[in-house]
């Protein structure tokens, strides 16, 4: 699952607001930005951080959907393939239609043999 996000920017204006509204008269910078207007920007950064975060745990959601499907999908792929072998039989021309690989094809596990030859270390 992806990672909310949370903004240390966020939480640090979010005090600085608080200790600000304490002060009296409030204040007002030369450039016409108040208090009330740092507030605003703060609360927009939340909605949009908010609004982030809701998306993430959507896509998680549909990321979940996703990979319950293909389990679905996958154990049907291995039924319909099964249905085959069952019908056909896993040396059929049908079997290998639908994907399966012949069961006289397939490589055989071959047996490692130690080799008991003598180093000539001596």
């Amino acid at each position: 699952m992806r990672k909310t996000r949370s903004s240390k920017v966020l939480e640090i204006s979010k005090r600085r607001l608080e200790r600000l509204k304490a002060i009296n008269p409030p204040l007002q910078t030369s450039e016409g930005i108040s208090v009330t207007d740092y507030e605003a920007s703060i609360n927009q950064l939340e909605s949009m951080e908010a609004a982030y975060n809701t998306s993430v745990s959507d896509l998680d959601s549909q990321l979940s959907a996703i990979k319950v499907k293909e389990k679905s999908v996958r154990d049907q792929r291995e039924r319909m393939l099964q249905l085959v072998a069952a019908k056909y039989g896993k040396d059929s021309d049908e079997y290998v239609a639908a994907g399966g690989i012949r069961k006289s094809e397939r490589k055989k596990p071959q047996n490692k043999t130690v080799s008991s030859e003598p180093n000539g270390n001596n």
